[in-house]
């Protein structure tokens, strides 16, 4: 574990480990805020509506952070690179990535619409929430493009914005009260939509103005060089990561979900910092890869796990306190506490084996080898679809998770092969780039 993580206590750069943890807690400082609050609505709304209701909301949340996951693929994770290529090409890449996100975005907003009458979700409050997807995709790419431009205090401020905004529709929900989702699914809404204010101007016009219809053809060299097995490798870990969700909502429906839901509330802090330490390294990694600096990465990835497993421990130890002295704070009573506890346990399993593979994850994408990262989601998505069926069908939902953590850990494996492979052929070639090594 030791060499993994690359501490060693009479190295040099241990003093280079503290200064990168202290800009990761910069860099968590604005996620963390936005999560803690909607993780406050969750818990909120845990407790105001129906398990059937928890569920098809919490199904939703699921569906929209996939979609932060197709746009990370489509746009976040080549940005980076494609802004490089802009300087040297002025091929305006980067205006035809954008006018694509607006269009995309906007058939976001139907497609969430139609899944939200699709669960049953009352027709306004499946309008806000389709709303709510739609501007929180155009918000993920804003930040992903302000920590590529060295403007990380935007993503920040808009960050904070958004979990202010959100804190006083909490407030207002506990002032009020509501057994509907109309509320709450309207306070997102207004959050996300008031926190791209502080992206300034120029976002505006470069998101919003300037973009052309003309542009939105060159999107295809994007899509051909980077976004296309970025994209394959998104759905085929969606399909490893959260086969649960969508097999036992399919079968079991939202009041199948509803306790696979509440249990993975325990886990939202390590997905918080785990998401925000992604979207901050990535663009570093790429930056240290494309001037050739590769003995720079395997700093950049054992403390990126340091940070990541610490955070698993402190889960791990709030878990127990909970469980042991007051369940009641979090879970309403008409969750049984022994599902909660089984639920609990294996969520932490599924993510400690999740964090042992995300530092190579991001080092694969910085390097541009979604073909490589592709092809170690393929296997891992079939097993966990596979495993999650059986264990659905023979357990029940809940032992569904056991597929999920079988499918992340031939993830983690095939992932941890991937990254070897991409660093012995950086140290075979020094010089090498991340368009080089593209296979």
């Amino acid at each position: 574990m030791a060499e993994v993580l690359n501490l060693d206590v009479g190295h040099p750069d241990l003093r280079g480990h503290a200064t990168r943890i202290v800009r990761y807690a910069m860099a968590t400082i604005g996620p963390v805020a936005a999560a803690a609050t909607q993780f406050v609505l969750s818990l909120q709304l845990l407790h105001l509506l129906t398990p059937a209701s928890f569920g098809s909301f919490s199904f939703l949340l699921v569906l929209s952070q996939f979609g932060t996951g197709l746009w990370s693929a489509l746009f976040c994770a080549p940005l980076p690179i494609v802004m490089a290529q802009d300087e040297k090409s002025g091929q305006h890449l980067v205006s035809s990535l954008f006018a694509v996100n607006l269009a995309l975005s906007v058939l976001a907003f139907g497609a969430f619409l139609v899944l939200g009458l699709g669960l049953k979700v009352p027709a306004a409050a499946a309008a806000l929430f389709a709303g709510y997807a739609a501007v929180a995709l155009l918000r993920w790419v804003a930040r992903a493009h302000a920590y590529a431009v060295g403007a990380a205090h935007r993503t920040v401020a808009s960050d904070l914005v958004y979990s202010g905004g959100l804190l006083i529709g909490i407030g207002l929900i506990a002032f009020l009260g509501t057994g509907t989702p109309d509320l709450p699914y309207g306070a997102l809404l207004i959050s996300a939509a008031v926190s791209l204010l502080p992206f300034g101007r120029q976002y505006f016009l470069t998101q919003f103005v300037r973009i052309q219809l003309r542009h939105l053809a060159r999107y295809a060299h994007i899509w051909r060089q980077h976004s296309s097995w970025s994209l394959f490798g998104v759905i085929t870990t969606e399909a490893t990561v959260n086969a649960h969700a969508y097999i036992v909502t399919l079968i079991s429906g939202p009041l199948g979900f509803a306790p696979i839901a509440a249990s993975a509330l325990i886990i939202r802090p390590i997905n918080v910092v785990s998401n925000a330490l992604t979207e901050f390294e990535r663009p570093q990694m790429a930056r240290q890869i494309a001037r050739g600096d590769s003995g720079s990465v395997p700093r950049s990835t054992g403390t990126f796990l340091l940070v990541l497993v610490l955070t698993w421990a402190v889960t791990v130890a709030a878990a127990v306190l909970l469980m042991a002295y007051g369940p009641e704070v979090i879970f309403p009573g008409h969750y049984p506490r022994a599902t909660l506890a089984l639920g609990m346990a294996l969520w932490l399993a599924v993510t400690f084996v999740r964090i042992l593979r995300t530092p190579d994850s991001v080092l694969l994408q910085a390097a541009g080898m979604f073909r490589w990262l592709a092809h170690a989601s393929i296997v891992s998505s079939v097993v966990s679809i596979a495993a999650v069926t059986m264990l659905l069908l023979l357990g029940g939902p809940l032992w569904s998770l056991g597929g999920v953590l079988l499918g992340e850990a031939m993830f983690a494996a095939w992932t941890r092969y991937q990254a070897r492979r991409w660093r012995a052929t950086a140290r075979a070639i020094p010089s090498l780039t991340s368009s080089e090594t593209r296979t």
